[in-house]
């Protein structure tokens, strides 16, 4: 498919616009010749092209939605989750301006825009919790550095600070995250430079169709067919002005019009409309689409398609999306906190959980439903003897543990013991217990040894139990 060169869309959508937005009908006689031409990364305004290009801003805008479902959780050395942390209320809430599930969106945009995200943090003092946070515009900061890189140990060695307008921001106020640029280590560089090509061809089919739709211009010729010996006879001004107003209010579709024309001119029609279809003017932006959408590691089942999406469709591609991409850049955003948060020092870390997104259970669902299938299939064979108990425990993931034999006795003595106590025939035990000491068939110290040895009683409480014959026994 021939590409459609950019300076001849300059021409069409006004001279010098190298965003292509006004229609200009005279650039439509130009002739399409010449190399393709793209919109040029060095001298694009990156967020304008990122609001005025329907691919790209919806797909940047869904993946940050699906990265800020994730709820923070902060954990201890233990792995426990620490309720009430002030570092989840500070990131649900990081200033005044914004709640957390934007300030999320916001970062990936400028990440996915820009290449970079400049977070201000704002301390009391260095050791202090941050009191706000704030992601910074990344066009207007400019990175100051020192000239060093490879060799040094600190960042502030290699970044000696920030300007942010006016502002000269010291290197451990800023947090700055970026996308991995091999040409230059310090600066990120926007993921839109790889996708100039696709964009390029986007604008220029949305502005193409635009050209037809609103500048098209007239739909044929209805020219004089009529011949002499001479050759075609010319319509006079005063016929073509009759065929004109006839065409006009005689001949539509209302209920006062015509459908034929009637006429005892010789008239012929020459079309002067050409098939968009046949320029895949739509095709070219599908496949440009699909090509931001890889981009960006997304999945093209979850934005709108005109054929082939179906309810599974989708819920496959959220899945895609949150394993591939969403989760793993999800956990490099929580070390980045944990590190900034001096967590990692402490044994403790941060994390955002996505346990709770519908299509991610059904996974663990599925995931339960075949451990179960798996136990049940190995404890038969446990049972059968074709493993041993050893085997049965590498085969589900769990380590036996080593019971001292006499520890292992005294357990289920105890344990036997309790079941007695709890039994009517334990009851009836007690009772015969304290008959045969009353009638003198044994002794007290006997029946006491018997609650002490075979159920399991402190003896102060048999003693308690077995009632003495007169007062001068001694036990």
């Amino acid at each position: 498919m021939d590409f459609l060169p950019l300076n001849y869309m300059r021409g069409l959508f006004a001279s010098g616009n190298d965003y292509i937005k006004t229609p200009n009908l005279l650039g439509m006689s130009r002739i399409l010749s010449g190399q393709p031409e793209y919109l040029s990364p060095d001298s694009w305004d990156a967020y304008n092209i990122y609001l005025t290009t329907p691919q790209v801003y919806s797909v940047i805008q869904r993946r940050g939605y699906l990265l800020a479902c994730g709820i923070w959780k902060h954990y201890d050395k233990n792995g426990e989750v620490i309720e009430n942390s002030e570092i989840v209320k500070l990131l649900e809430n990081p200033n005044p301006l914004m709640k957390g599930n934007d300030y999320i969106k916001l970062w990936n945009e400028n990440k996915c825009v820009y290449g970079n995200n400049y977070e201000y943090i704002n301390k009391a003092f260095p050791s202090a919790l941050p009191s706000t946070l704030f992601n910074l515009p990344p066009a207007e900061v400019e990175i100051i550095t020192t000239g060093k890189t490879y060799k040094q140990t600190k960042i502030e060695d290699i970044i000696s600070g920030y300007k942010y307008g006016t502002d000269l921001i010291e290197t451990n106020e800023i947090n700055h995250t970026r996308v991995a640029n091999g040409k230059n280590s310090v600066k990120g560089e926007s993921p839109l430079v790889s996708l100039y090509m696709p964009i390029s061809n986007i604008r220029g089919a949305y502005g193409f169709r635009n050209v037809l739709i609103n500048k098209k211009g007239a739909l044929g010729i209805l020219s004089n067919n009529s011949k002499d010996s001479a050759g075609a006879i010319p319509m006079t001004e005063t016929e073509r002005k009759r065929l004109e107003v006839e065409y006009l209010r005689q001949y539509g579709i209302s209920d006062e019009q015509s459908q034929v024309i009637m006429t005892n001119s010789s008239l012929a029609w020459q079309s002067m409309t050409f098939p968009t279809k046949d320029l895949m003017l739509f095709e070219e932006i599908d496949s440009d689409f699909l090509a931001i959408i890889d981009a960006f590691g997304l999945n093209a089942n979850i934005f709108s398609r005109t054929n082939g999406s179906t309810y599974e469709n989708l819920n496959q591609g959220i899945k895609q999306a949150y394993q591939s991409t969403i989760i793993p850049e999800a956990e490099e955003l929580a070390m980045n906190r944990s590190l900034i948060f001096g967590l990692i020092s402490r044994g403790e870390w941060l994390e955002l959980d996505y346990s709770h997104i519908p299509m991610l259970q059904e996974n663990e669902k599925e995931k339960a439903e075949v451990n179960k299938i798996k136990a049940e299939s190995l404890s038969i064979a446990l049972r059968d003897g074709v493993l041993n108990p050893t085997q049965y425990a590498e085969a589900i993931g769990i380590e036996l543990v080593k019971v001292d034999p006499k520890e292992a006795q005294l357990n289920g003595l105890a344990q036997a013991q309790a079941q007695l106590r709890g039994t009517v025939g334990g009851l009836d035990g007690i009772i015969s217990l304290n008959t045969s000491v009353s009638l003198g068939q044994m002794t007290r110290e006997t029946a006491v040894n018997t609650l002490v040895n075979y159920y399991g009683y402190e003896r102060i409480i048999a003693e308690s139990m077995i009632t003495p014959i007169n007062s001068n026994e001694t036990t």
